[in-house]
């Protein structure tokens, strides 16, 4: 498996609204922040302005698809100067008996195909820590990648003729269509680019990135991955802090904890969780945790337990459903 494979694995990405809607000019949506989304352009143009950073608006013609990784509010507009209503207003409305969202004047249409994703701990993966708040594949650059094209093609055939299942269908489509916007933006960056996403695409060190998702519960030392990447041990770290800003086992214990919670919360053992992640006893491990997490892994999971069990609290069921608005 590549190295973006193994770090997409991280990743816990659900589905949770799917949309397809015809706008006639002159029309503009505004979409509150929270939620990673895409906007497929099946026909028609628009504009689009993503709020609170320094992006420009971006035109997007049919066959362009924007992603929206960082989850921020956006608007969307047939004309750059054309007024907004929330998206909320628009569902409020109602869609039609083909499931289809109508609104907007009596000008040229626009059909947009659009999902919303929850990402949770979004702030700790430097995968997405590293991404721009647009992502923009036009329609030739949809063609280059593999599936790419066909997979928005089928969302919209799919999302046009809803059939029994339909909404299931598209939810994991989409999910497909969300993993290949990032890996094609990845593959079209300068061989000179600096950051996270550069390592992915080095080879050695997007090995090591490898290794270190792949096999969590290896002991891995400098040493031992800085061999297995070709490098000398002094090249490595070097290079890995300069790519992946933090050095090697700090990033595997990072890795390792964020695991740990996870493993917690689900109710593994301190022994299963200390196998998993790398550590050779439970006292090893909940030492390390404690230092991490400033509190030993025992009462973490306790907390969470009683977070979870709050009155208003929503659950990881909850958000894989779709409750909720946009």
């Amino acid at each position: 498996m590549d190295a973006l494979s193994d770090v997409l694995q991280a990743i816990r990405l659900a589905s949770n609204l799917f949309c397809r809607a015809e706008l006639a000019a002159p029309w503009g949506v505004r979409l509150r922040g929270g939620r990673a989304c895409f906007h497929y352009v099946a026909r028609g143009r628009c504009w689009l302005a993503v709020e609170g950073t320094s992006a420009p608006t971006t035109a997007l013609s049919a066959g362009d698809l924007a992603l929206l990784p960082l989850g921020q509010a956006h608007a969307m507009r047939d004309q750059a100067q054309s007024p907004v209503r929330s998206i909320e207003a628009l569902v409020s409305e109602g869609a039609g008996d083909d499931g289809i969202l109508r609104s907007g004047g009596g000008g040229p249409t626009t059909t947009l195909i659009s999902g919303c994703f929850t990402i949770e701990d979004r702030s700790s993966n430097p995968l997405l820590a590293a991404l721009p708040p647009i992502i923009r594949i036009t329609s030739d650059e949809g063609r280059a990648v593999p599936w790419l094209e066909q997979n928005l093609q089928f969302i919209a055939a799919e999302a046009a003729s809803p059939r029994p299942g339909s909404r299931l269908v598209l939810t994991r489509i989409a999910d497909v269509v969300f993993v290949q916007a990032l890996r094609a933006y990845i593959e079209r960056l300068p061989d000179d680019s600096e950051g996270f996403l550069r390592a992915l695409r080095e080879p050695h060190i997007g090995k090591a990135l490898g290794l270190m998702h792949r096999e969590l519960e290896h002991p891995w030392t400098v040493e031992t991955l800085a061999s297995r990447c070709g490098l000398s041990r002094s090249v490595f770290a070097e290079r890995f802090k300069q790519l992946v800003g933090e050095p090697p086992l700090g990033y595997l214990t990072r890795l390792r904890m964020e695991r740990s919670t996870e493993l917690l919360q689900a109710g593994s053992t301190l022994a299963d969780v200390a196998r998993r992640t790398g550590y050779s006893s439970e006292a090893a491990f909940s030492h390390a945790f404690r230092q991490w997490a400033g509190t030993p892994p025992g009462a973490y999971r306790k907390a969470q337990r009683e977070r979870r069990a709050r009155p208003g609290s929503r659950g990881a069921s909850e958000v894989a459903s779709g409750s909720g608005e946009v």
